[in-house]
């Protein structure tokens, strides 16, 4: 049978359908070819011009150093010759040459050396150009040598590499120089010197002159950078004034021939040529490309994307013509066969899997037919099964029904047995029940009520009807009292609302209380009496209800409180404020179910106190009925006690403001004492300054005491108690004691209860001013003889609390029985003639008397005259908490104590005999050996093992004696001998300790309005090592803080426009504590100060005056470890001492540290930034600025090693990190060159 007819051209149709697409693609490749060349030349273009602009600017750097060179030799001639100038001088044939010691540099003359006067002034203005050549060759990394020739061929020559003379060679030869053209630099032609390529840079110093500065550069490293710089595998090539091509990334560079004009619209045709000459610059730059070299890219791009086209078309196509196929044709023709041979279908036709789509009819129907049949069993099946659901939920209604009558018969019963009326409508208005009560008071069946309204059961009691209305209007429950049938009836009527909150009618009860209307009457009479006893009262009485409300007030109180009416809130007669106090006061009595409590308010308006007793009145049954408030006029009294504390307080001021101006200029004394003391040299005028520091140490302490008085006298004082050591404590007292006992002969003796723990809970401040102050009565009232302090324990000590007592004793005068009454008097002293032989205000023991008060304690004296006296006190301190330290079961005690002490067997310190000793060296579990016995120590620190272990021994010297002299034994306070085992760090006691006083290389900030004090501040942390930037307000702290980014920030607190603490809270918004530390430097000495200081977010508190040595200490913590900022000394050296200079060469690099970090933020390989870090570095080591150098070499050690090592791709941070370096030496040069 012939094929079935529509298919019959269906193969040519597809093929058509496929030639077409194909030839749009060919056409639309093309098309983006000439795209891709017009966009890819104009970005080559783009390029070229960015890399001109970056060879532009290595022109002005190389003209910029030019430039500085003729600066310095315009300069008057400052440079001293030394006597050995004339030595070393090798004379050639028709020139001279010396080489200048350490890398100096090279002289070289035309004819005969004859030192005559011109010949030593130029020899002395070449000298003055060597740090100038020194930092351009450190600027230029390409650059070989710097040349200064003058008129008469005398030049000056500095050269990178100097093991080969072939370069100088070439300079005397003239080889390098230029021909110039007037007031323009020139280059020379390249030269070929000992294999390598060289070409100059110069400029003649005046028109006409033959002197001439030359910059001369290495071509293969220039044409390296130049390589680095290229793209596209072009060539880039800088032509010279001379002819030919001075340098090019290729050698085999020629020179593009001069063609005809080039086809605009095609540029590229012939090749690709850019040019660009900067404009009075010596070089022009051009980038030469072959057309095929250009071109190729792109045409691989169009034939690859040409040939995915083709690849996409072709394959759709196949894809469509298989699916078509698959889906229609071969369907249709199996189905044709079948409708054209019916029961004579072939046996294939028959065997094939017809889709669902193409079935025939009358398959179809049957499944259809099948289908309806299934459907309706299926649902048969369904009738069953909801018959079987209807009868199981007609069951369970039938259950609820029956509940819900037996709950509504419940509620009928309970609703009976209520005596109040009870009724409840529709949301219409018509009854839906009651119960019996109600139908009695009615006098209707409920059974008659039903569905109807009241209006149709009975024309009495209209008033419920009222009451409900209001109800609906307000839409919330009403309860009235009403009179219906001569009763009072408390009526409550309320809405009803169904599980989902909506309104289904009216619910009323009435409650008869025609009996409480009775007592209540009675009540009213019972309180005319009570009012008139209260009406009369001489103080102000106000009665209170438990809800807070006015129940009535006496004639007093309306005198008081002549805006209050019955029923008023207490909002309405005190202010809220005072409203709040006196809640909690009657929520007190109201639960504790106390008496009277007592209560003192403030009013404003009129200003007045009030003084509050309040009290509970309690019914039979103990339930509170009201508040009783008796209120006192207390305004006379309270103002003659402000007026006393404002006396006060004035007194207190004056006292802190005395303190602080009286600080300030003590600070200046001895700051500036302090900074003179190491610059003198006579020992006449050393006596002298020691005379003024103590002077004013002395009038320090007079006005300490008097500060310390003032605060303990007004109630100011605290005790701060906190953990502290008791060696510590101890060792202190001991330091500063000492001196003052040698000085006058006396024996200074410390005892110390071994059972004290080492570490206790207590003031430690004040402990050691009470002990100072007494231990320096001591010293200062006796003579000859002994001074001393005992610390002992109490028999009761054995708790977690320890009552420690303090005695300090004497030998001295001793005191009489009638001094002693008055001794603790505030300045009182104990010989008040005017010839006693000591001086002093008289505060110091008022000041100890009234601080071991505040600590919880009484001091006591008792003394004899001619024998001494003993000062007692006793406090009671709890234990704290030990340190733990590994190395401590490393220790082993052999001791003459018997008995344990607590806190080394707490801490699992071993303590045996020597036989135990022995034991514990032979498994080597001991480091550390304690003895207290010195006869001991001498015997076994003669033994091997003895050799093997650290020694901890007392600090006398019977210990000294008894130890080999090259032990290292780690000696111990002796009165605080055990507390030391417990209280030392073993590992850090054997290893040396950092120098306290260093703060290299500290970078502070010191803010300060008085100039004396900044000047002194910068200055002593200048000689300890800090940089230091010095500023006389707080304005633009925080810009300044952001770009320098300080270690520590030193701050006054008072000061014009901005005050310390405002800048310091500016300063947090941006910085936490740990990023940027900021310490107050200033001369109030108040503790409420320090506290206000620390909350606004400030590290510490320093108070001025202060010593060297405690700023030093006090900002230990914050010197960071690295490099100094700047090293002004190392600077100015490299500078010749030369000032001025050294500001010109540091604004100049201020120059270009903003083009660094303009090239830092557009970097885009790890080996431009190697370059670029290698750069700074050579250049920032020059000028001392030592942290951005180290800067600069890490990230260069790091590019490198990710180009050599990783090969990984550019990370963000260390640019980041070497840009942040920059800004900050930039911040910090500008703020260093304002002064």
């Amino acid at each position: 049978m012939p094929e079935f007819l529509p298919l019959k051209n269906y193969r040519k149709a597809i093929s058509i359908a496929l030639l077409v697409p194909m030839l749009l693609a060919v056409v639309l490749c093309f098309h983006l070819y000439q795209i891709k060349l017009e966009r890819q030349y104009q970005v080559y273009q783009a390029q070229f011009y960015v890399l001109a602009g970056q060879v532009e600017q290595e022109t002005l750097a190389a003209q910029t150093v030019i430039s500085s060179i003729r600066d310095s030799l315009a300069e008057p001639i400052r440079y001293q010759l030394d006597e050995n100038w004339q030595h070393n001088i090798r004379q050639q044939t028709g020139y001279f040459y010396r080489q200048l010691p350490d890398n100096g540099g090279e002289v070289v003359g035309l004819g005969r050396f004859v030192p005559t006067g011109a010949l030593v002034a130029q020899w002395q203005q070449i000298m003055a150009l060597g740090p100038s050549f020194d930092t351009a060759l450190a600027l230029i990394d390409e650059l070989e040598a710097v040349v200064f020739i003058q008129d008469n061929g005398f030049a000056f020559v500095k050269r990178r590499d100097t093991s080969q003379s072939n370069l100088l060679t070439a300079i005397v030869e003239s080889r390098f120089t230029p021909q110039f053209s007037q007031g323009i630099t020139a280059t020379s032609m390249p030269t070929r010197v000992f294999g390598k390529h060289y070409f100059a840079l110069g400029q003649r110093l005046a028109s006409g002159s033959l002197a001439q500065i030359l910059l001369i550069y290495d071509v293969e490293k220039l044409a390296g950078r130049l390589q680095q710089m290229t793209f596209a595998g072009g060539e880039l090539a800088l032509k010279g004034t001379q002819p030919g091509v001075t340098l090019a990334t290729s050698k085999a560079y020629r020179e593009p021939e001069a063609g005809p004009s080039r086809n605009d619209k095609l540029p590229w045709e012939g090749g690709v040529r850019f040019s660009y000459q900067p404009p009075e610059q010596p070089f022009t730059l051009r980038f030469v490309q072959s057309e095929a070299s250009f071109s190729a890219p792109a045409r691989y791009e169009a034939l690859l994307e040409l040939g995915f086209l083709i690849l996409f078309i072709v394959s759709t196509f196949a894809a469509y013509v298989w699916l078509n196929a698959q889906v229609f044709i071969r369907p249709l023709k199996h189905f044709v066969k079948y409708l054209t041979y019916q029961e004579n279908t072939p046996q294939a036709t028959m065997n094939y899997a017809v889709p669902k789509d193409w079935q025939p009819w009358f398959i179809e129907i049957k499944r259809v037919v099948t289908q309806k049949r299934n459907a309706l069993q299926q649902l048969q099946e369904n009738n069953v099964r909801l018959d079987e659901q209807v009868q199981q939920q007609k069951k369970a209604l039938s259950r609820s029904l029956e509940a819900k009558e037996r709950q509504a018969a419940l509620l009928k019963t309970v609703l009976n047995s209520v005596p109040d009326l009870v009724y409840y409508k529709n949301i219409d208005g018509s009854f839906i029940g009651c119960n019996e009560s109600f139908e009695r008071f009615i006098g209707v069946a409920q059974v008659d009520l039903v569905a109807r309204e009241h209006q149709e059961v009975t024309e009495r009691h209209l008033a419920l009807l009222d009451l409900e209305l209001a109800m609906n209007r307000q839409g919330q429950s009403l309860t009235d009292t009403l009179v219906l049938e001569g009763s009072s009836y408390l009526i409550t009527v309320s809405p009803l609302y169904n599980d989902l909150r909506k309104r289904i009618g009216t619910l009323g009860v009435a409650r008869d209380i025609s009996e409480q209307q009775q007592a209540l009457t009675a009540l009213r009479a019972s309180e005319q009496n009570f009012k008139a006893a209260i009406e009369y009262a001489p103080n102000g009485v106000i009665l209170l209800s438990i809800d807070r409300l006015v129940l009535e007030l006496n004639r007093t109180a309306r005198k008081l409180f002549d805006r209050v009416d019955i029923g008023s809130s207490l909002y309405s007669v005190f202010e809220d404020a005072d409203v709040e106090a006196l809640n909690d006061v009657l929520d007190h009595c109201l639960h504790e179910r106390q008496g009277a409590s007592e209560l003192s308010l403030a009013q404003q308006d009129p200003k007045r106190w009030l003084h509050l007793s309040v009290s509970l009145v309690w019914d039979k049954q103990k339930n509170p009925k009201y508040f009783v408030i008796h209120v006192q006029n207390v305004t006379a009294l309270i103002r003659a006690r402000l007026d006393a504390e404002r006396a006060n307080h004035a007194k207190s001021r004056f006292i802190a403001n005395i303190s602080h101006e009286i600080r300030t200029p003590i600070n200046a004394i001895l700051g500036l004492v302090s900074i003179l003391k190491p610059a003198l040299d006579a020992r006449q005028e050393q006596q002298k300054l020691e005379q003024i520091e103590s002077a004013a140490q002395q009038l320090l302490a007079m006005l300490n005491d008097i500060l310390n008085f003032a605060r303990l006298e007004s109630g100011q004082g605290k005790s701060n108690n906190q953990p502290f050591c008791v060696v510590d404590l101890i060792t202190n007292l001991s330091s500063l004691i000492t001196p003052l006992s040698s000085a006058k002969q006396l024996e200074f003796e410390i005892e110390v209860d071994p059972f004290i723990w080492p570490r206790l809970i207590g003031d430690e401040a004040r402990i050691k001013l009470v002990l100072m102050n007494l231990l320096g009565n001591a010293v200062k009232f006796t003579e000859s003889g002994r001074v001393g302090l005992t610390m002992s324990l109490q028999q009761d000590s054995h708790g977690p609390e320890q009552a420690v007592r303090f005695c300090v004793w004497d030998t001295g005068p001793g005191i009489s029985e009638e001094d002693q009454a008055r001794l603790f008097d505030a300045f009182a002293q104990g010989n008040e003639s005017s010839s006693r032989p000591h001086e002093g205000i008289g505060l110091g023991l008022a000041i100890v008397k009234q601080v071991i008060q505040l600590l919880g304690g009484e001091v006591t004296l008792s003394s004899t005259p001619q024998v001494g006296s003993r000062f007692e006190f006793t406090l009671r301190l709890e234990r704290a908490a030990l340190a733990d330290d590994d190395s401590r079961q490393s220790l082993f005690l052999i001791l003459e104590r018997q008995a344990p002490l607590p806190y080394l067997a707490h801490q699992g310190i071993h303590q045996g005999s020597e036989a135990e000793l022995n034991s514990q060296l032979t498994k080597g579990s001991v480091a550390y050996l304690a003895c207290d016995n010195a006869e001991r120590v001498r015997v076994l620190s003669q033994t091997e093992r003895g050799q093997q272990v650290h020694w901890l021994v007392p600090d006398t010297d019977a210990f000294t004696d008894a130890l080999p002299p090259e032990s290292d034994a780690l000696r111990l306070s002796a009165p605080v001998f055990y507390q030391s085992l417990s209280a030392c760090s073993l590992e850090r006691s054997v290893t040396d300790s950092p120098d306290p006083h260093t703060l290299t290389p500290l970078l502070c900030i010191v803010v300060d309005d008085n100039p004396v004090n900044l000047d002194i501040s910068r200055t002593v942390l200048e000689q300890h090592g800090a940089t230091v930037i010095a500023l006389s307000n707080a304005e633009n702290i925080v810009t300044i803080c952001q770009k320098l980014r300080p270690d520590v920030v030193l701050m006054d607190l008072y000061m014009p426009n901005i005050d310390g603490y405002e800048a310091s809270r500016q300063l947090r918004r941006q910085f936490n504590s740990q990023s940027l530390p900021i310490v107050a430097l200033t001369a109030n000495a108040h503790e409420q100060e320090k506290q206000q200081a620390l909350a606004t977010g400030l590290n510490g508190f320093l108070v001025k005056p202060i010593t060297p040595a405690d700023l030093c200490s006090a900002l230990q913590e914050y010197v960071p470890t690295g490099e100094v900022v700047f090293d002004y000394p190392f600077a100015l050296t490299q500078m010749m001492n030369k000032e001025a200079l050294l500001r010109t060469m540091l604004e100049k690099f201020a120059k270009l540290c903003e083009e660094y970090m303009t090239s830092l933020q557009g970097v885009e390989s790890v080996t431009e930034l190697a370059s670029l870090a290698h750069t700074i570095k050579g250049s920032a080591a020059g000028l001392g600025l030592r942290r951005l150098a180290e800067q600069a070499r890490q990230c260069e050690a790091q590019a490198k090693q990710t180009i050599e090592v990783t090969s990984e791709p550019l990370s963000d941070q260390l640019p980041k990190q070497l840009y942040m370096a920059v800004e900050q030496t930039l911040c910090f040069i500008s703020l260093w060159l304002k002064g």
